[in-house]
């Protein structure tokens, strides 16, 4: 899978944020503050298709789609990426720690905690 575009992104969002499979219309509509017509909108989920991020089903003559994976497992890959894709992985944690909150750092440890529980088991 390759990463995501701004759009695509923003298409994706969207497709995160619903219970259900959405038409190209209803993406629209969420996102008619971006002034976008609906065959680009049509045109980027038919790409997100076609690249794997999501599935779609025809009911009638309108599409519905769903995405492929979870908006958390995204967010994990593109973190792997940036790890992957640094000269120096102990240094990007390092920054990544520096910069988190508190309570980001007390989840962050109660992860490795649970993590490190499950593979003494």
């Amino acid at each position: 899978m390759r990463s995501l575009g701004p759009l695509e992104t923003a298409v994706m969002e969207v497709l995160w944020k619903s219970a259900e499979p959405m038409s190209v219309r209803q993406v629209a509509d969420a996102l008619r503050d971006r002034g976008l017509a609906y065959t680009t909108l049509a045109t980027v989920l038919d790409n997100l298709h076609r690249k794997e991020w999501v599935d779609r089903d025809r009911v009638g003559r309108v599409w519905f789609y769903r995405p492929r994976m979870r908006s958390s497992e995204y967010a994990a890959r593109v973190m792997r990426e940036a790890l992957a894709a640094s000269d120096s992985p102990r240094a990007t944690f390092l920054k990544f720690v520096e910069e988190i909150t508190d309570d980001e750092a007390a989840m962050l440890r109660e992860l490795l905690a649970e993590d490190d529980r499950r593979e003494r088991r």
